[in-house]
């Protein structure tokens, strides 16, 4: 397994900051596309990550933590805005680009909400596909219950983001990456100590340099 971590906050990836996440082992950094400046990939970002030697990890999360944005008319969106952000960056075509659902889904309704959501993402992305011949793959972010309903039912998902919370210590078994711990403080060689997840990859995540 691959060891990575993610985080919000671009003002994490410093030069020194980076060399000391490479130097501690860790391979990738997953970082986030958006609509909030703070915390969006800049393609000067993604060149620093790069640079250092550490492979990205996109997920796209405006929000995430509210059932009523999960609409097939905002899976679209969200997926158009997810293109052009990663146009902009300079990811390479035919990556993945995880969609976050950050939050508990028990409820019949908010599955079904949450799959009309990434039906209008993989309709979006086959548009894209079909108006211009490029295409990035789509994954999904969430609780082992968010990934196996979304996987039985969105055929163009094929990437598994696993978050612990909200999973009751279940294993999704073909997830591409698993979020074990959030929020912890990793101290860095440089003096420096960060907020981060720790994640970790079974090899195929989808991670990409530009």
């Amino acid at each position: 397994m691959a060891k990575g971590i993610d985080y919000a906050g671009k003002n994490n990836s410093t030069k020194s900051n980076l060399r000391a996440i490479k130097d501690e082992g860790y391979k990738f950094i997953g970082r986030y596309y958006g609509e909030s400046d703070w915390k969006r990939l800049t393609r000067e970002e993604a060149r620093l990550i790069s640079d250092a030697g550490l492979k990205i990890v996109a997920v796209y999360q405006n929000g995430g933590r509210d059932i009523d944005e999960f609409t097939y008319s905002n899976g679209k969106q969200a997926c158009r805005s997810a293109i052009r952000q990663a146009e902009e960056v300079g990811q390479p075509y035919d990556t993945p680009i995880y969609f976050a659902v950050d939050m508990e889904i028990i409820k019949r309704a908010h599955f079904d909400a949450i799959e009309d959501y990434f039906s209008g993402i993989a309709k979006e992305m086959s548009n894209y596909n079909r108006d211009n011949g490029d295409t990035y793959l789509i994954g999904v972010y969430g609780s082992y219950y968010v990934l196996e309903h979304i996987d039985n039912t969105v055929d163009d998902v094929t990437y598994f983001w696993q978050c612990k919370a909200w999973s009751d210590k279940k294993d999704f078994k073909t997830r591409d990456l698993y979020q074990y711990s959030i929020d912890k403080s990793l101290k860095l060689n440089n003096g420096n100590t960060i907020i981060v997840d720790f994640c970790e990859s079974n090899g195929s995540a989808g991670g990409f340099q530009v």
